[in-house]
């Protein structure tokens, strides 16, 4: 039996490609992007604050159709600052029990293509913009995915996708936090019926997934 590993080719087909930030032109799009709306997909403003102490720390998972950017995400990697999650302090012991910690925030669409399908984004930019930032929670060994939620609108999804609310979260009208399992996630490709999942973890040359440093937990 011949186990030679050879990488599949996927032809991405348009200019439509999933990505993290490398210039200063990205990061020039994604205020573009988030001007565009009052509220992130979290329920949140969607712009980071000004001075954020957390941006040596973060990487933007972008979506850019033919040209365009159209979704993005902020993946804020555990450091000695913590995340910048409301109830951090009153949270980290619990968190801390993962062992490298992520959490995504800021998650923005451009509304004429918040359900738009293309064959290169099967299951839309939402699902190509997830679809990346698990691969690269998956290549740099992150264990646990964090969000926090003041929209009850996204709960649905993430539960459906297996977040959980985090113990002790929520108390005294503070945003939910909710946690995900990157492994047990990643196990769902390998045995749910749902194509979705199958699609998060196939190979796709559109998915352009670089390198950065995370702070060792």
């Amino acid at each position: 039996m011949d186990l030679t590993f050879i990488e599949s080719k996927k032809d991405p087909g348009r200019d439509c490609f999933v990505y993290t930030a490398h210039s200063d032109f990205d990061l020039l799009g994604i205020d573009s992007l988030r001007g565009r709306s009052d509220r992130d997909l979290f329920g949140f403003p969607p712009a980071a604050p000004v001075g954020d102490t957390f941006a040596p720390h973060t990487t933007h998972m972008l979506v850019m159709v033919e040209g365009a950017l159209v979704a993005g995400a902020e993946l804020v990697a555990y450091s000695p600052l913590g995340l910048p999650l409301t109830e951090w302090p009153e949270l980290a012991g619990v968190l801390r029990h993962s062992g490298r910690l992520v959490q995504c925030r800021l998650p923005v669409v451009r509304p004429e293509f918040a359900d738009t399908v293309l064959p290169e984004l099967p299951f839309g930019v939402l699902g190509g913009l997830f679809k990346g930032c698990l691969q690269w929670a998956v290549s740099h060994e992150v264990s646990d995915v964090v969000v926090e939620v003041a929209d009850r609108r996204a709960v649905d999804k993430l539960t459906q996708l297996g977040f959980a609310p985090a113990e002790g979260s929520g108390a005294g009208g503070a945003p939910t936090v909710y946690r995900l399992n990157v492994s047990s996630l990643v196990a769902r490709g390998f045995r749910a019926s749902h194509p979705f999942y199958r699609y998060l973890l196939e190979y796709d040359e559109s998915v352009l997934i670089g390198r950065s440093a995370l702070a060792v937990a």
